[in-house]
């Protein structure tokens, strides 16, 4: 490896293709800023790029994160806006990079260069700052013709539903053929039950694109690709048995020789045992359809390296047998499986349709968008497309380049060659040892090759600004002693007789003006506490007993924090920071270690929060609680399904409480009701207020507020109801609605970017984080309580994969021994990066959870499978008392490092102390907030018949959510019936208009009817029949109007086409579509308006002397709220029109026109005409200003009485209110008048 120069911000070319290595802490961002400034005010740049002034949209910086690039843009706006403000002389402040940038420029060039600063600073939001995909997707749509590419296509962030598609095809299009086909079913189905099976095996193949052999096969059947590998697996194993039907019979000569001569002792090669050996090998080597062969230690005792271990005296036998036996096992494992073919068979056909699907569809997923791009810069109009990229761009700064991969690299090496053009610049900024991603794609190895491109110019950022000198030095001595120790270096890259790749260079550091204490004393940087037992310890005791004493130290540090002062100190302003929380960071590997960590954290009363979930929504608890209040809701008289609700665990209820429910009737008749209201609201509003009314009542953000995991629980019930409504507008029914959760539920482990669960809180809290979350984030201290567990690769992963020797990523599905041993070798090494990116995560200092740990049923200590044993040396089968004479040998001089033994664990409870601040007296609001401001309805305008409770009246006052959101809501005292009409006649039995159903939820049915032919068209309603008569089904589709819609189909017919004003034969089904609004909402503004005056100048003006219900007294301050079932326009004069369903009794002679007006006093009917003209007065005027006139623009109210329509009167009552009462009332709802003037 080429030595690297420490990086000079002021003097790196600013051309070429540059590598820049910044290790943790060296102020990256920093010096993309600086190089920023350097690149828009044209310091020291070539002829070749000094051509034209370069501005944001011509800078190219690319990252991997939308976290990143906001980030990127925020911080190099500032850093442009500070550099204009010091090259106008504005401040005199400056960091000697920007000092040394000016000093290179005239001074009369100043002025010039604050004006590109300043101009570049506000383009930002324009800037070329980008993550890759986008970047590549933007490339795509803006050079569509030179890419090939579509001009628009959609982005699927999310595969699944397409995959679940394509693999089901190809279940139909290949194993549906199989059914006339017994020969190879069996086989192949006792690899694939189902197409589930088959898509969980092929998961991560099809969505990581992972290289794989046969692709020459996908387009044959399942049964010739069967043949197929029947025939190869046979011809294979044939070519390795031939030799040994000869083998077997002189090597077994020569062992027999070599134990009646002593040379190999007969205690391992008894007679017996050899017998059996070579009985095997003969019976194997003869029989074609035989695959495995056992030998147990004849593998071993028959090999040539075996018997050389075992040799008494002289020279063991020599044969190629011998040479050969000892791979037997390893070359039976490497044999093709049929499942392996059935694998790569689908996979290549799966790929190719997934493809031709998004073609079709005209999508594409994030790995899309670089395939595509790669494939253009490839193809034949590649070099002029990579020229218009180059000059649109001819800078380019990639972040975080260590966890690039082979197509975004090549995607780059096309547009910017390493040893390319001096007219452009490509700077690769990334630190090898912080590459952890390869889970998503990302390949150090293609950063190796970068590296070996960009030969001597590489440079280095060498200096901590993160940490104390203490903790680098710490992180230095640890990484330091294994690379001088280890053969294959720090990293496990060095190879003999060759520069080391990755090495581990040691950083310099700047230091901090604070530093940590405990109790006062300065404290050490770098804790290793030590597990000293003579035995290895199993995963799980190290992980439960870590969790525990790191749970109990941070305990005992936070309870010193205030009286003992552990916490931060600044020498130099003698100022002290006690230990907070939220100071401490615990980095963990999987979500289970985070679980075990904050129960731990949690018996001893401290609250943390988890900032790395990735588990789906459906996967908690609470989902599986709110599908069983879904199916209650549904059916809220169903008192199963109720308590079944009731019971879960969410809401907490006791068995004490429960067993109340059942025996007390009353309070059983309360929850039913409840559950009748949350269906209503389910019905009229969606699921999510329904929900969001439940949590309400049962108080559940109160009862979860002082639970462990109470802000958990309550963040889940929202997000679930949030999930539940959005799902709800593309489903049919509150069935399809129950339907969709129960699946997602069963399905609780597809966690898509939507439905992982969400973050619950971010106050004071010990932040626990996946050390892959943690990347590039900084905490004051870090524990790292599980740091020696590790994982190798498995025998359950459906592949191995790992690099072959040029550096080549291969997978091997047949999962043979030596794949392993490849494939874990990566993982140690990626281990070994994660240790260091968790370790530099820390300002001050760092815990390590140490103890010679083992895996499986083993004895023996496995440390050195884990990095950190890894650095220290550890051997295979080295004792487990031998750790801490380890880690004394690493610590050598280094006193920033302390190993202790595991401290004592404690129940200590934390006792957070209050702030002074949130002991002491409220404050007191000295402006008086008035109280009477609600949003009432013309149903709050109470009169005797619905007089209410007081208690009653005090809560809507208060509680906007009780009057009315929609016209669906907006229908009290509508439509309340008597039992005996008022002719004192009795009902017919013959089924009329006269005796449909009564009550409220009849007249709500034929408002809706009447409603939904208005949204289409009343004259369309009238025109066609059919979608009319479909359309009453549908809605009355209940067993109270079984027998009767055929009723109200011409009843229909009649309201459609009868008239509406009592002078002229304009009908609803006249009306045009711009004639008319349905349903308009309306709210007046009302200044403390006194109800008892508005029902005295109502009693003035209208019906003037006859006998009505008086209003109860109240006063209106704040909004009127209402709807019109119908607003029409005829003859330039506007009318408000309302539909009345009441039942005056059963025949003709109860509609006449007397009776209609003593329905329209004793309904108050009177009260909401005025309110209804009132609106629309209020409308008119605003809207048609100077030319607006009451008694021209103004037709009055139409009140339709619908069951009377047949009548002589029509049903109808057609009336105007007077002109001098509306503007009386606008004046008085205004303010402009009170209610105690003379009216």
């Amino acid at each position: 490896m080429s030595a690297s120069e420490p990086l000079n911000t002021l003097d790196f070319p600013l051309h070429g293709t540059r590598l820049i290595e910044a290790s943790a802490g060296t102020g990256k961002t920093y010096t993309i800023a600086a190089l920023y400034v350097r690149l828009i005010v044209g310091h020291r740049l070539n002829e070749a790029l000094q051509s034209q002034p370069l501005l944001p949209p011509d800078i190219l910086v690319v990252t991997f994160t939308e976290a990143s690039t906001k980030e990127l843009r925020d911080r190099i706006r500032e850093r442009l806006s500070s550099a204009a403000r010091y090259f106008r002389q504005n401040t005199e402040v400056a960091d000697p990079v920007l000092q040394g940038i000016r000093h290179d420029f005239d001074k009369d060039q100043w002025p010039t260069c604050a004006q590109r600063l300043e101009l570049a600073a506000n383009w930002m939001d324009e800037a070329a700052v980008y993550t890759i995909h986008g970047w590549c997707n933007r490339m795509l749509q803006q050079h569509a013709f030179d890419s090939g590419s579509l001009f628009r296509q959609e982005v699927n962030t999310d595969d699944t539903e397409l995959l679940n598609r394509v693999v089901r095809d190809y279940w139909r299009t290949y194993y549906y053929a199989l059914a006339d086909n017994s020969q190879y079913l069996g086989a192949i189905f006792a690899e694939f039950q189902h197409p589930d099976a088959l898509q969980k095996a092929l998961k991560d193949l099809l969505s990581k694109d992972e290289p794989l052999k046969g692709e020459a096969l996908k387009s044959l059947s399942i049964t010739e690709l069967c043949d197929a590998y029947y025939q190869q697996h046979k011809a294979t194993l044939a070519e390795l048995k031939r030799p040994w039907t000869v083998w077997a019979g002189e090597i077994r000569d020569l062992i027999d020789q070599a134990v009646t001569g002593k040379v190999l002792p007969g205690a391992n090669y008894k007679s017996n045992h050899r017998a059996e050996w070579f009985r095997k090998i003969e019976e194997w080597a003869v029989d074609s359809n035989q695959v495995e062969l056992k030998l147990g230690t004849g593998f071993i005792n028959l090999s040539t390296a075996g018997m050389a271990s075992l040799v008494k005296s002289g020279t063991p036998p020599t044969h190629p047998g011998f040479d050969a036996i000892g791979q037997i096992p390893e070359q039976l494992a490497a044999l093709p499986t049929l499942k392996t073919a059935l694998i790569e068979h689908a996979v290549h056909w799966m790929r190719q349709r997934c493809a031709s699907e998004k073609n079709r569809l005209a999508q594409m997923s994030f790995n899309d968008m670089l395939t595509r791009l790669d494939a253009a810069l490839q193809g034949e109009n590649g070099d002029s497309f990579a020229q218009v990229i180059r000059t649109q761009f001819p800078i380019a700064l990639i972040d975080e380049f260590q966890d690039t991969d082979p197509v975004q690299y090549r995607i780059f090496e096309r547009l910017y060659a390493a040893q390319g053009d001096n007219s452009l610049g490509c700077f690769m900024i990334g630190d090898p040892k912080q590459a952890i991603y390869s889970f998503r794609g990302a390949d150090i190895f293609t950063y190796l090759k970068a590296h070996q491109a960009t030969l001597g110019k590489h440079y280095t950022l060498d200096t901590n600004f993160r940490s104390t000198q203490d903790l680098v030095k710490a992180v230095n001595q640890l990484f330091l002693s294994a690379d001088a120790k280890q053969a294959k270096g720090a990293f496990l890259f060095k190879k003999a007789d060759e520069p080391n790749p990755l090495p581990f260079v040691d950083v310099k550091a700047k230091g901090r003006d604070d530093v940590w204490v405990i109790k006062g004393q300065a404290a050490s940087a770098l804790t290793c506490w030590t597990w000293d037992s003579p035995e290895a310890i199993s995963q799980t005791p190290y992980r439960e007993t870590m969790a525990e004493i790191t749970a109990s130290e941070i305990v005992k540090l936070l309870n010193s924090a205030p009286d003992n002062r552990t916490g931060f100190m600044n020498h130099e302003s003698n100022g002290f920071k006690p230990l907070q929380p939220s100071d401490i960071a615990i980095l963990v590997r999987t979500g289970n270690e985070a679980k075990m960590m904050r129960k731990a954290l949690a018996k001893r009363q401290l609250s943390s929060v988890y900032l790395s979930e990735r588990d789906s929504i459906y996967a908690s608890r609470e989902a599986a609680d709110v599908l069983l209040w879904l199916k209650a809701l549904a059916e809220p008289r169903n008192e199963f399904k109720v308590r079944a609700a009731l019971s879960t665990a969410t809401f907490g209820f006791t068995y004490q409480q429960l067993q109340h429910f059942a025996v007390d009737e009353a309070s059983w008749e309360v929850q039913l009701d409840r559950f009748n209201r949350y269906h209503l609201r389910w019905q009229q509003e969606g699921i999510l207020p329904a929900l969001r009314l439940l949590i309400n009542d049962f108080g559940l953000h109160f009862t979860n507020l002082y639970a462990s995991d109470g802000e958990r629980c309550l963040t889940n019930l929202l997000h679930i109801a949030e999930l539940l409504q959005k799902a709800s507008t593309q489903l049919e029914g509150e069935q399809a609605l129950i339907r969709y959760l129960a699946e997602a539920v069963a399905d609780e482990h597809q966690a898509t970017d939507e439905n992982i669960l969400r973050l619950e809180s971010d106050a004071n809290l010990i932040k626990i984080v996946t050390i892959h979350k943690s990347k590039g984030l900084e905490y004051p201290l870090v524990f790292l309580p599980f740091i020696c567990s590790f994982r190798e690769p498995s025998s359950k992963d459906i592949y191995y994969r790992y690099h072959d020797d040029n550096n080549v990523l291969q997978v091997d599905l047949n999962k043979s021994d030596t794949s392993k041993t490849l494939a874990d070798t990566e993982r140690l090494q990626e281990d070994l990066r994660l240790l260091y990116v968790a370790m530099t995560r820390a300002r001050y200092a760092c815990w390590l959870g140490l103890a010679p740990v083992k895996s499986g049923n083993t004895k023996a200590c496995q440390l050195e499978k884990s990095a950190i044993g890894y650095l220290l040396g550890w051997q295979s089968e080295q004792a487990a008392q031998t750790l801490r004479d380890q880690l004394i040998a690493m610590k050598g001089d280094c006193e920033s490092i302390t190993i202790e033994g595991l401290p004592e664990v404690s129940d200590e409870w934390y006792q957070p102390v209050l702030s002074e601040q949130l002991v002491g007296a409220p404050r007191i609001a000295k402006t008086r907030i008035a109280d009477n401001w609600w949003i009432a309805s013309y149903s709050a305008l109470k009169h005797s018949e619905y007089a209410i409770p007081a208690a009653t009246a005090a809560a809507a006052l208060i509680n906007v959510s009780e009057e009315p959101e929609n016209a669906g809501q907006d229908t009290q005292g509508d439509e309340t019936e008597e039992t005996e009409d008022e002719t004192g006649s009795r009902p017919s039995k013959e089924l009329t208009i006269y005796n449909l159903p009564r009550g409220a939820g009849p007249g709500v049915l034929i408002h809706s009817l009447l409603e939904q032919c208005g949204r289409e068209g009343f004259k369309a309603s009238y025109a066609n029949a059919d979608n009319t008569r479909k359309r009453i089904d549908k809605l009355f589709n209940q067993v109270a109007w079984e027998g009767k819609t055929e009723l109200v189909a011409t009843a229909l017919e009649h309201w459609l086409s009868m008239p509406l004003l009592d002078d002229d034969r304009i009908s609803l089904a006249d009306l045009e579509e711009g004639q008319y609004r349905v349903e308009m909402e309306f709210l007046i503004g009302a200044e403390k308006v006194n109800v008892l005056t508005v029902d005295q100048l109502v009693n003035d003006y209208c019906y003037s002397g006859q006998a009505r219900p008086k209003l109860n007294p109240n006063t209106v301050h704040g909004l009127m709220k209402g709807f019109i079932d119908l607003v029409f326009v005829h003859n330039k004069q506007y009318y408000v029109a309302d539909y009345k369903f009441n039942s005056l009794g059963s025949n003709d002679l109860a509609y006449t026109k007397p009776n209609l007006d003593a329905a329209m006093l004793h309904k108050r009917y009177d009260l909401q005409l005025v309110i209804y003209v009132l609106a629309l007065h209020r409308l008119l005027k605003s809207r048609l200003g100077e030319t607006y006139d009451y008694d021209s623009h103004i037709g009055g109210g139409v009140y339709l009485f619908l069951r009377g329509s047949q009548s002589a009167s029509g049903g109808r009552v057609v009336t105007k209110p007077s002109k001098v009462l509306i503007e009386t009332l606008d004046d008085l709802f205004a303010g402009a008048i009170s209610s105690g003037d003379n009216l």
